[in-house]
């Protein structure tokens, strides 16, 4: 064969720091619950097809948790009221237990759980008021949620798990404690099966400096000017570049703590690059780094998709370093799409596209699949092992493809790397750094930031030099990325006040250190609203827009009901949707309407095709400025895009939509779960179920 595709895949595992060094206490569970979901049934799928290899990036401080988990050195606060007997609750412990119990996917772990389902239904139908349950039903409760967070791997091989499993409901706190004992002994497990499926070669093993910062923004704060010039930056300054030194310095060290030896590729966190920071991991001797297509794409000035499928060597000021850079469409649609597509089908299609780039390809060409590596599971029916099954057997089927290893592709000598000089600077997400700096709440806690390193500067000749790498080590923590991540409308979570006040619980950490008193500015939440009031919003009367794609008055969309896609994607990236939103009301002769909003409106949607549908109904239509009538809808494009649906009122309607552009899907909704308008005598009232 004189030609051949070659496959690089990167799961990239991270989780937020949720460790206080400060009292040893872990302040939320969600590396414990993806350690039994997804950090070890990721590569047990791999495993399972000996000729499929992938990169996994794991994250330093992921690993530094994982490996407290193992050795049972701090305490998890949920964890420890989960262990105790439920009758023996406080009121206290009560609500904290109820601030989670419910947070598993809805279509996928809960109600494949028919007990957990129906508590569920009760806590939902009683708006959320947990005195409702009885002390066995919490403690049913409390097993099913942990069940319902186990993966594949332990479903299948723990014999202890499949007997929980089958006996559904009433458990007993002696099962309960035996369960964590199994699942505290498994947790022992995952960081040994990577090493053993590396010590294999099926699997490579890449990392991340280490708190997952921002490295660009650490180095050069300018450097967010660099990839957006309107951005605006904090009204304060204080210099980070030390840290980002460290962050690699301490990554490396600790990953050949952990592997035995030296890491040779990086993830950098986001995706996020700039030469300067490219440079600096050259000079660590780490051989290649991946980022996204658009910062490809910016850097020769052209988007040829054609440029993207080969390796590049960056080389400047006699420092070298391999670069890759992602197929975003074919990362996404993993991502993304395929949860909602029959596994056979959603692999094939994915095949489809990779031969479509193999056919077009005049030589031997590598495409670079990189995305996250536990998050979007949730959304797949049996947590995408189908999936996987399905895509796995696939590639293993067909002569012209081959996967790859990073660390493989330059012994590849049907490879060949093109050369640049010149990096663009910016992140995987529209190729700058607008989801970490820019708006009200990230400037924000970057003004906090740079007041508390200003403080430490004037502070630190008088420490001590224990102290100092103490205060070094919050700063590390502080400058990770995921505080910025939930700061500001980017992306939603009900937790989003706890990821405030642990960010801004390592900055008194530091002035604790210090000695020195806590400003105010420092114990003022940085969250002040409620992030749940925007999602739910349902009409309180009815009314009849006019349909031209202006809000004519203020009052014309006023009673509508609001639903909020952002809420679909939570962990998972939300600012490429164009469609942010939509509201909704119908009138007093059933007609439906809706106003969908978007702030990418003009740039992106003229000339483009919507297919709405509602239950088996689709009414498609293409965008253009303009009111367009049609037989049983009409249609008005403006400043926003206005329809109404004529005597399509019904009990119960099931809403979507898919945004087409040049014949390319570019967004639909919903990812995750159904979106239900039901029809209540004057009401309309909408829900995620």
């Amino acid at each position: 064969m004189s030609k051949k595709l070659y496959l690089s895949f990167l799961w990239h595992m991270h989780q937020p720091y949720y460790m206080d060094e400060s009292n040893h206490k872990i302040s939320m569970p969600w590396v414990f619950l993806h350690c039994l979901k997804d950090y070890y049934d990721m590569p047990y799928y791999l495993e399972k097809h000996s000729k499929i290899k992938a990169t996994f990036n794991l994250v330093p401080s992921l690993l530094v948790q994982i490996d407290a988990y193992s050795k049972n050195e701090y305490k998890d606060k949920l964890l420890d009221i989960m262990q105790k007997e439920v009758a023996f609750l406080s009121e206290y412990e009560t609500e904290k237990l109820f601030e989670y119990l419910f947070l598993s996917n809805y279509e996928n772990m809960i109600k494949p759980l028919k007990r957990y389902e129906e508590l569920y239904l009760k806590y939902q139908a009683h708006q959320g008021f947990e005195g409702i349950f009885i002390s066995e039903e919490i403690l049913d409760l409390e097993v099913l949620f942990l069940l319902s967070w186990c993966g594949n791997y332990l479903r299948q091989n723990n014999a202890f798990i499949k007997a929980l499993l089958l006996q559904e409901k009433e458990y007993t706190h002696a099962q309960k404690t035996e369960l964590f004992k199994e699942l505290f002994a498994f947790i022992c497990t995952i960081i040994p099966y990577y090493q053993y499926l590396e010590a294999k070669g099926q699997i490579g093993i890449s990392t991340t400096p280490f708190y997952h910062p921002i490295l660009p923004l650490l180095w050069d704060r300018q450097s967010a000017k660099d990839a957006k010039k309107e951005v605006v930056l904090p009204n304060s300054q204080a210099h980070y570049k030390e840290f980002a030194q460290l962050q690699v310095e301490k990554a490396l060290k600790y990953y050949e703590s952990v592997f035995g030896k030296k890491a040779t590729g990086f993830w950098p966190s986001e995706g996020s690059v700039s030469l300067e920071t490219l440079q600096l991991l050259a000079q660590n001797n780490i051989s290649w780094a991946c980022s996204d297509e658009e910062i490809l794409y910016k850097t020769l000035f052209q988007s040829k998709q054609e440029s993207l499928y080969s390796p590049y060597r960056l080389t400047h000021q006699n420092q070298s370093i391999e670069l890759f850079f992602r197929d975003k469409y074919l990362s996404d649609l993993i991502g993304f799409e395929y949860n909602s597509k029959e596994p056979n089908s959603a692999a094939q299609d994915f095949i489809s596209h990779l031969h479509t780039i193999y056919l077009n390809s005049k030589a031997s060409c590598l495409v670079s699949v990189i995305l996250d590596g536990e998050n979007a599971w949730e959304y797949y029916p049996h947590n995408a092992q189908d999936f996987f099954k399905a895509l796995y057997a696939h590639l293993e089927k067909e002569p012209w493809c081959e996967t790859l290893l990073f660390d493989e592709v330059k012994q590849c000598k049907a490879l060949q790397y093109k050369e640049i000089t010149h990096l663009a600077t910016g992140s995987w997400i529209n190729a700058n750094f607008d989801i970490w700096i820019g708006s009200h709440e990230k400037n924000r806690a970057w003004e906090l930031l740079d007041m508390t390193k200003n403080s430490f500067d004037l502070h630190k000749a008088h420490l001590d030099k224990e102290c100092r790498e103490k205060i070094e080590n919050e700063f590390m923590i502080a400058l990770g990325s995921d505080w910025f991540w939930w700061y500001g409308d980017d992306h939603y979570t009900v937790l989003k006040s706890k990821f405030d006040k642990l960010f801004r619980k390592h900055l008194k950490n530091i002035y604790g250190l210090m000695k020195a008193e806590i400003p105010i500015e420092i114990l003022t939440p940085i969250v002040t609203k409620n992030p749940l009031t925007r999602f739910h919003i349902k009409p309180t009367q009815k009314h009849k827009p006019h349909i031209d794609g202006r809000k004519t008055d203020f009052f014309e969309w006023l009673y509508a009901g609001y639903v909020d896609l952002k809420k679909d994607f939570s962990t998972m990236d939300t600012s490429s949707l164009i469609i942010e939103g939509f509201f909704y009301t119908c009138d007093e002769e059933e007609n439906l309407y809706f106003l969908f909003k978007s702030t990418k409106f003009k740039s992106n949607l003229e000339k483009s095709l919507l297919c709405l549908k509602l239950n088996n109904e689709r009414f498609e239509f293409e965008l253009q400025k303009g009111v367009q009538e049609f037989d049983s809808f009409s249609v008005g494009v403006d400043e926003y895009i206005e329809v109404k649906i004529n005597h399509a009122k019904q009990k119960s309607v099931v809403v979507s939509f898919e945004l087409f552009s040049e014949n390319t899907k570019i967004q639909f909704a919903p990812i995750n779960k159904e979106i239900i308008l039901n029809f209540e005598a004057c009401d309309v009232q909408p829900w995620y179920v």
